[in-house]
């Protein structure tokens, strides 16, 4: 009987009969009804990692909530991991159980929740719709939910757009909304973080979709395509990792590569376009303009690394806390040939020690008091065909280092509580601050995991040593969304800023910058005097030791929150371990 009711809910759609039969691969518990959420700091980590996301999607979403408003529902933006970052509309209109289950910090993977709307479109990279009795779960079968992926310019997922509502309310025209919205989101992130010294090539089959969502967008830098909306790369059928080796010549044989400024037409392929091609500005000017500041050059070879990535060969990353060791790996995931694949981080310092080895390889339902009921694949799994990030490994308990290094070289994880081996393949990363030979050498290290994970080592200097620091702060700025708001720094600023000592080196310089960005309005140069106090202060004291000034800066940011070392560490932007064997040190 309840075989005949799940075939009455599924056989309307290949999709969704599809979806179901992966829920029930994964071994989800359908009445299971209590799921994790992330910890606040976890989330506002979440949060940074996908600022560009959320800066390009947030005045569509809150167009798209107007739109909302008689039908108690919500927008959601996710990361490409179903994750929630923020939810926006009616929410305490919804029921107490759905109010928590949408808020940011829950997940919404198929693997985790069954066929959802979220977690299906992330599955099948397409907009979908989950209906009411469609969920594969119980607990979310009061909910209609329509969902489609958001495409980064590089083709890569960056995440989720999602309407979710009570199921008994009349959804008639919701996935034509999300549709439209999540096409407005790619279209902007496209032209507004565009490169004066770029190519852009607009392309519809009607001269009037020109300079419409509707357009197709490519971006060439010199000749090589290196960007491309959705619409485009479902139309000229181009695949992600095309983009970087494709150049102009090669999709248009018969086409100059010349600046139009009426719409022509062109051949592709058996499709008849018409296009309008924009030159870069510097080719667009007769007066040569004034030599531009050199680019940023990262203190490493990021090319190189990138083929070491490519060829399976594991990296381990040396470096102070802070000094950026997690933005450099996932730098390399985007370029490398698993980006395909999941970016999964653990710290393996943060977790306690009885919880990692759950974390790492996953359990059954039952596997233990307090485990949830439907079970974890653990984030070895999660990382299949993607990029495995392991943040302070020389913390990782002696015990789980033979258990990794036996998955490392099996290529197979068996889950606690389980006699089931399944099949994995990731590219590893290792990050620390320690010195991994010392631990060998007390045994708190096993040496032939530091010979499997140190197969290439690389050791990211302190930011404070780093030359042109302020080639870096731009690009920084840059990418933390200031320039797209036209807010430019001062050189005096960012000489004040490259004079810090950072003993949070990146992350800490990073807060900062946020800081700064959130409280300018659009326009607004940037001054010294924008700074906030303590890095004023220390900005214009005299030159001095250091070790002193260092010091003296994390004694005056412990004054300020009264000797509160966690709020210390947030406002420095380091560890709290950090400020702890500096505490040492210093008596």
């Amino acid at each position: 009987m309840q075989e005949n009711s799940v075939a009455s809910v599924t056989s309307s759609s290949p999709i969704l009969s599809d979806s179901w039969f992966r829920s029930q691969l994964y071994g989800l518990d359908r009445t299971a009804d209590d799921f994790p959420r992330l910890r606040q700091s976890e989330l506002a980590d979440a949060l940074a990692n996908n600022h560009a996301l959320q800066q390009f999607a947030q005045p569509v979403i809150k167009q798209l909530t107007h739109q909302l408003r008689e039908k108690q529902a919500v927008a959601i933006l996710t990361d490409a991991a179903g994750l929630v970052l923020n939810t926006v509309g009616d929410l305490p209109s919804l029921e107490k159980a759905q109010r928590h289950a949408l808020a940011p910090g829950n997940l919404w993977s198929e693997c985790g929740r069954g066929t959802n709307a979220i977690g299906t479109a992330l599955a099948i990279d397409e907009c979908c719709e989950i209906e009411g009795r469609q969920h594969y779960l119980t607990a979310n079968q009061a909910l209609y939910c329509a969902a489609m992926p958001l495409q980064m310019p590089t083709g890569q997922i960056a995440g989720v757009l999602d309407i979710s509502g009570p199921a008994h309310f009349s959804h008639p025209h919701t996935l034509k909304w999300v549709k439209a919205a999540a096409q407005q989101i790619e279209y902007l992130w496209i032209k507004q973080s565009l490169h004066p010294q770029q190519w852009l090539m607009s392309l519809h089959a009607d001269p009037a979709g020109i300079d419409t969502r509707e357009e197709l967008l490519l971006v060439f830098s010199d000749n090589q395509l290196t960007a491309a909306n959705r619409l485009a790369m479902r139309a000229l059928a181009l695949e992600p990792d095309q983009l970087g080796t494709l150049s102009f010549q090669q999709l248009f044989p018969r086409l100059p590569q010349q600046a139009s400024r009426l719409p022509l037409p062109v051949q592709y392929q058996q499709q008849r376009y018409y296009f309008r091609l924009r030159a870069p500005e510097r080719l667009m000017i007769s007066v040569p303009p004034s030599p531009a500041e050199p680019p940023f050059t990262p203190p490493y070879n990021e090319e190189k690394l990138v083929r070491l990535l490519n060829a399976g060969v594991a990296l381990c990353i040396h470096g102070e806390t802070g000094c950026g060791k997690e933005h450099v790996s996932r730098a390399l995931h985007q370029q490398s040939r698993w980006r395909t694949g999941k970016f999964v981080a653990i710290n393996c310092a943060a977790i306690p020690e009885t919880l990692i080895e759950s974390e790492l390889f996953g359990y059954q339902a039952g596997a233990f008091t307090g485990a949830s009921k439907q079970g974890y694949i653990g984030k070895i799994r999660e990382a299949d065909g993607g990029v495995l990030f392991l943040d302070e490994i020389g913390d990782m308990p002696l015990a789980l280092q033979t258990r990794l290094l036996r998955v490392l070289q099996e290529k197979e994880v068996a889950p606690l509580g389980s006699t089931q081996r399944w099949p994995v393949n990731f590219a590893v990363i290792c990050a620390t601050h320690r010195d991994l030979s010392q631990r060998v050498s007390t045994g708190a290290f096993r040496e032939d995991l530091l010979y499997r994970l140190q197969e290439f080592s690389l050791t990211l200097p302190p930011l404070r040593t780093w030359p042109h620091q302020q080639h870096f702060i731009q690009a920084l700025w840059q990418e933390l969304g200031g320039a797209s708001r036209g807010i430019t720094l001062t050189s005096s600023l960012l000489d004040a800023l490259a004079a810090q000592p950072w003993p949070g080196n990146v992350r800490q310089l990073r807060s900062v910058l946020r800081v700064l960005l959130a409280l300018a309005d659009e326009g607004e140069t940037l001054t010294e005097q924008h700074l906030p106090a303590e890095y004023r202060s220390s900005a214009a004291a005299p030159t001095v030791g250091r070790q002193h000034h260092d010091d003296r800066l994390i004694g005056e940011t412990l004054q300020r929150f009264n000797g509160n070392i966690s709020q210390a560490a947030r406002a420095l932007g380091v560890a709290r371990s950090t400020l702890y064997r500096r505490a040492a040190r210093s008596k």
